[in-house]
């Protein structure tokens, strides 16, 4: 972000901030009202739902969950599509700047995942309001109301709401500001610019990506010479599972 302008207040007021382009100023301007919440779709539970992180995403439809409202680690846990709330900490969808979700392994080793870990905040990263909620069997038992399915399935719908009413809004800012011709960066580490995408010593042009794939906690860039991915970011920094989304849209 380079450009002065009004932005929202990574501080969390909800008041808009000023950027001067190179720092937050303390100036603040109201701003617009909150939309009006939409009703919550009603549907069957159709029974346990795997959300891997690179699960197809189905922006354009209204979210297929139910309200989530439930206990984890002794803290209410509640989500539905107009925000999330954990603990003491709270963000409305449509302020979320920036979002993260993935799993982490127990301490032997296994491939089963231990942990089911969802994030979302706003800027700056580090000291940004977020919201985070990690997930594991002992915190949301399988038996827990609400939470059929246990762990996994609580992270799932998680996602999935995130991915209706945050992450399109953010994929759509963040490709607005490349073709403005402005050099953004996205997961921590890979800067996504007019000329292609560029991390890690490597540079690749828009001719020569191919797009972007999760997989084994990683986010990969693929080249369209077909000689594989060369530049890769880890799953868990922030929007890293936004760059397939971004770069269909850079390159679309």
């Amino acid at each position: 972000m380079s450009q002065p302008g009004w932005y929202p207040d990574p501080y969390g007021t909800g008041s808009l901030r000023w950027w001067d382009g190179r720092n937050w100023s303390d100036r603040l301007n109201p701003e617009p009202a909150v939309p009006a919440r939409a009703p919550l779709p009603q549907r069957r539970p159709s029974g346990p739902a795997h959300a891997a992180a690179h699960a197809e995403r189905s922006w354009q439809a209204a979210p297929a969950e139910q309200a989530l409202d439930i206990a984890v680690h002794g803290h209410r846990l509640r989500a539905d599509d107009h925000g999330v709330a954990y603990g003491n900490e709270s963000l409305i969808w449509q302020y979320v700047e920036w979002v993260a979700y993935w799993t982490a392994g127990g301490a032997d080793g296994s491939r089963r995942p231990a942990q089911w870990i969802f994030q979302v905040g706003r800027h700056p990263f580090h000291g940004g309001p977020r919201v985070e909620v990690v997930l594991d069997e002992a915190s949301v038992p399988r038996h827990a109301p609400g939470a059929a399915g246990g762990a996994e399935e609580v992270w799932g719908r998680l996602i999935r709401l995130c991915q209706v009413r945050a992450e399109p809004r953010i994929v759509a800012q963040l490709a607005e500001h490349v073709r403005a011709g402005e050099a953004i960066d996205v997961a921590a580490g890979l800067t996504v610019h007019p000329g292609g995408v560029r991390g890690a010593r490597v540079s690749l042009s828009w001719a020569a990506v191919s797009g972007a794939v999760v997989d084994g906690g990683r986010v990969w860039i693929r080249q369209a010479t077909g000689r594989g991915a060369v530049l890769y970011v880890p799953q868990q920094n922030p929007n890293a599972v936004l760059l397939p989304a971004l770069l269909d849209r850079l390159k679309g």
